[in-house]
């Protein structure tokens, strides 16, 4: 019987979530200088979906040789490589899981220290973020954009907006919506460098945007302070002042495409981030607009061209000496609105609403079927 090959199985695991993979074999390769098959057979007895607990774990050890201990201490050996996710719960106790694709791109790009791995998931990172890489049989987009919290509020928190700015009722103005809002509920707050612009500063392609300004909360952020070296906790206030900046930057914030808990929240430039980049060419299973649209007070707007420039998916345009507005192409990032400097624009409410899932378990269900589904009718039928 020929010998397993564990590294071959993550290469397909990760396949699972990316699409085919650019350079494949030498990506396995840098795998197989990092990671030990006795490292990975440990990694193959947490589920595909999901977290354990240490408890449930621990009972599969004999399965492979080793006593739950030694389990414990070859799975928390992986966590610090973004291959094993941890945290403990305050009521199941340590968990285990599986960590995805990004969690090992992310990691190693964040390194200081060079080596294959960094390399090669630098090289896969910066495939995705050009379109390099066979887009996942999927619908359902992961994030979504919030707006420019000005622009739906009124109210500007760390920036000015111009004056006479029309605002959608407050009625229209959902908790989903709100930035600060939405941190505010947060008891843990995290924060890193981008994975994208710092793929691209390791590739010599600095766009010279922030790089402190991934977000992460609730068990994610406690996965990401276990793991170690490259995130740190931050309070509202700090987190506030961050995101403020990312605003003045002309950074679009993108955040889970779901209700309730958040885990993630971005500030994408179509410079560098994976999110920006697949808007632009269209894919739409990545991000999702916000709610929101910009709108034209026509009598107001002197063709000055500033919204055409800052606008980061290209939404309007001016033709025949008339300001135009793509509302398919808009994202609803509302930067178009706080640049404006005769305020003739603001948001509205679209008319077909995007939708959005209950939680972050609904969203993630929904979009593992349509992979799984996808993946199999590519199989079958090719294409």
């Amino acid at each position: 019987m020929a010998k397993k090959d564990y590294h071959e199985d993550l290469v397909r695991y990760y396949e699972f979530q990316l699409g085919s993979m650019p350079n494949r074999e030498g990506f396995k390769q840098a795998l197989q200088n990092t990671f030990t098959d006795d490292q990975l057979k440990v990694f193959f007895l947490l589920p595909f979906f999901g977290m354990q607990t240490e408890e449930k774990f621990c009972k599969k050890a004999s399965k492979i040789g080793l006593s739950p201990d030694e389990l414990v201490e070859k799975a928390r050996s992986l966590i610090p490589h973004g291959v094993i996710d941890s945290y403990v719960d305050d009521e199941k106790g340590r968990m285990f899981g599986r960590a995805p694709f990004i969690a090992l791109v992310e990691f190693q790009v964040r390194l200081q220290e060079d080596s294959p791995m960094r390399q090669a998931s630098a090289d896969l990172m910066n495939a995705y973020i050009e379109g390099a890489v066979d887009v996942i049989p999927t619908k359902t987009p992961y994030y979504r954009v919030l707006p420019v919290q000005a622009t739906i509020t009124g109210k500007s928190g760390g920036s000015e907006i111009p004056v006479n700015t029309v605002v959608p009722d407050d009625r229209e103005v959902l908790p989903i919506d709100i930035l600060s809002e939405m941190i505010k509920k947060e008891p843990l707050i995290v924060v890193a460098d981008c994975y994208c612009r710092a793929t691209k500063k390791l590739l010599g392609e600095d766009c010279g945007h922030p790089l402190e300004t991934c977000f992460y909360f609730n068990d994610l952020a406690k996965v990401k302070l276990e793991a170690g070296g490259y995130a740190r906790q931050i309070d509202y206030d700090e987190a506030m002042e961050i995101l403020w900046e990312c605003e003045r930057q002309g950074l679009v914030h993108n955040v889970d495409n779901c209700e309730g808990k958040i885990t993630t929240l971005c500030n994408c430039c179509t410079c560098s981030c994976a999110v920006m980049r697949a808007v632009e060419r269209g894919q739409t299973n990545v991000g999702g607009p916000s709610r929101y649209t910009s709108s034209l007070i026509k009598d107001r707007c002197t063709v000055c061209g500033v919204c055409v420039d800052v606008c980061p998916v290209h939404a309007l345009s001016i033709e025949d000496g008339m300001l135009e507005i793509d509302h398919e192409q808009c994202i609803g990032c509302g930067h178009c609105v706080t640049e404006c400097p005769e305020a003739a624009l603001h948001m509205v409410l679209r008319e077909k609403q995007p939708k959005i899932a209950a939680d972050n378990a609904a969203l993630m269900g929904k979009i593992n079927r349509e992979a799984m589904i996808g993946l199999a009718k590519k199989k079958l039928f090719g294409g």
